[in-house]
């Protein structure tokens, strides 16, 4: 017959398995796990992030430029709230010129200080409205190379 001391050993040790036995999953099941999804703001950063890369692999004149922009990027996606991708892009034919990243820039601006115009919570709303005038300071520095 088992006792009262029993019955509570055997509920910690199962409460235990409960709560050791997930960590306890192997590196392949762990990244087996679906990604989070990034929101429409995360995507359009990580997006220049890697527009940057692109131009960055491309050489040519202005990479230490390129690079302070692309850089300021990786910050805006960190107060995002988001995972830093690393550089993996490669010159290829699909490196964008100067004009693109002008392109990208300014709608990026108008995307954020949208976002941080319709955001319902305040800390979002600064935040937005920060990377917004980066971003629009990005415009004036590749304008002017």
């Amino acid at each position: 017959m088992t006792d009262r001391r029993q019955i509570l050993q055997l509920g910690l040790v199962t409460a235990a398995g409960v709560i050791i036995l997930p960590a306890c999953g192997s590196d392949a099941e762990r990244e087996a796990q679906t990604p989070p999804t990034p929101d429409a703001q995360q995507a359009d950063e990580i997006a220049l992030v890697a527009a940057y890369d692109a131009a960055i692999a491309g050489g040519g004149k202005n990479l230490a430029v390129l690079t302070r922009i692309r850089d300021e990027h990786v910050e805006h996606l960190r107060g995002l709230g988001w995972e830093v991708p690393t550089a993996t892009a490669s010159a290829s034919d699909s490196t964008p010129g100067m004009a693109a990243l002008l392109r990208a820039e300014r709608r990026a601006a108008r995307l954020r200080a949208d976002g941080a115009r319709d955001s319902s919570e305040p800390e979002q709303a600064q935040i937005l409205a920060l990377i917004a005038a980066s971003e629009s300071q990005h415009v004036v520095i590749l304008e002017s190379l």
